[in-house]
């Protein structure tokens, strides 16, 4: 068999690599005609619209979610930093009325009395407003009351007025030995609804309540689930006919006055009546709350931590014992009496405290249920009040 040609073998090579080159052209032509006509393919109607469909879909979610976030923050803001009565009223509507009478009276020497709802009932400082000798540096009385407010709610609201910017040149801090009692219900913190406390009453809970970290927790939820923890308190004070009086938490804001003062029960006193009635109301609850009663010592260094506070921050200090039925002392248990004026006066000795003792002030017609001030008794009892205020602290004639 004879060797093939160099010459025949090159020609046949040339000509298989034509044909290739044909083949390779023609399939890159194919593939340029269905790539263009992939890209040039529209959807169906029907394709398109589900695809917009998605597009708006996915754009109100977004919209939502960023508006309910800002809606909330917003509240948050509104409740922390712009208007912080809305989350406690109670306070906070005082504080607002009491910045607007250091405005109206810039030189006369602020005195507040904080205390429980018988300092609320009880102080009526227009009534002294009404007698003050007219002085440049009377006494320009302010009532800070908080219903069921014991001495670790008085420390509460110490604190708040100086962090806020307060002054006062004294400090009139309400001592009941009713309240001194802290297990269980009878105890401040049992008394204290924890959506209502600021983040800065965190030092307070973490020294003073019985489970700091649960009240903490629900401090944080009423800031997390801000409409859901918070709306009825919003409700209250946005439309109070809106909510049911049985399940309304306002009585400590309802009627408030320019001064801070909470209109009481509006007893007459020739209305025997009315106040045996809410004597024998109160008789059973009372002598529960002194079977077993004890001084906690919670009570005892919340009381003399609210005078150091006042004192560091440039206040001078008192106490004030609010007036009491003749019946109503007669309920005090005799070892209940006896610990309670010898923890007084060991306050008195400890810290170098005054104190006004108004418990045998007024008669008892002028006392609704033996231990509240009727709507009529408040205002002669301030008007005295006043006066002792400046008797106790003869230097209010300037901050000092």
């Amino acid at each position: 068999m004879s060797a093939p040609t160099p010459g025949a073998s090159t020609s046949r090579d040339r000509k298989g690599a034509a044909r290739v080159n044909r083949s390779l052209a023609v399939a890159a032509r194919y593939t340029r005609l269905n790539l263009v006509g992939f890209l040039s393919m529209s959807p169906s109607p029907r394709a398109a619209s589900r695809v917009a469909h998605g597009r708006r879909a996915r754009a109100v979610l977004f919209w939502f979610v960023a508006g309910a976030l800002l809606l909330h923050a917003g509240a948050v803001l509104a409740t922390e930093v712009a208007w912080p009565r809305l989350r406690d009223p109670e306070y906070g509507r005082r504080a607002r009325q009491l910045r607007a009478r250091v405005a109206d009276h810039p030189d006369r020497p602020l005195v507040v009395v904080i205390g429980s709802s018988r300092t609320s009932m009880g102080v009526k400082p227009d009534a002294w407003e009404a007698v003050r000798p007219g002085a440049r540096h009377d006494p320009l009385l302010f009532n800070m009351g908080t219903y069921g407010g014991g001495p670790i709610q008085e420390l509460i609201v110490v604190r708040r007025l100086f962090a806020d910017g307060f002054r006062p040149s004294v400090v009139l801090i309400e001592y009941w030995p009713l309240l001194l009692r802290q297990e269980g219900r009878y105890g401040d913190p049992a008394r204290l609804d924890p959506r209502r406390l600021r983040w800065d009453d965190r030092p307070v809970v973490r020294d003073y309540f019985p489970g700091p970290s649960d009240t903490e927790r629900r401090m944080r939820s009423a800031r997390l689930n801000v409409f859901a923890e918070n709306r009825e308190r919003w409700m209250i004070q946005a439309a109070p006919e809106w909510v049911s009086k049985y399940g309304a938490r306002n009585w400590g804001w309802v009627g408030l006055d320019r001064w801070g003062w909470v209109p009481g029960l509006d007893v007459q006193p020739d209305d025997a009546t009315t106040r045996r009635v809410l004597i024998e109301h109160n008789r059973e609850d009372v002598r529960d709350r002194f079977d077993g009663h004890a001084i906690d010592p919670r009570s005892d260094r919340a009381l003399r931590e609210a005078v150091a506070v006042a004192r560091a921050n440039g206040s001078r200090v008192g106490f004030l014992y609010l007036p009491e039925s003749g019946e109503f002392q007669s309920w005090y248990p005799t070892e209940v009496e006896k610990s309670a004026r010898a923890h007084l006066a060991g306050l008195v000795r400890d810290l170098g405290v005054p104190v006004i003792d108004a418990r045998d002030w007024v008669n008892d017609d002028q006392l609704a249920d033996g231990f509240h001030l009727s709507r009529v008794g408040a205002g002669p009892f301030t008007a005295r009040l006043g006066r002792a205020v400046g008797t106790t602290f003869p230097a209010t004639g300037g901050n000092p």
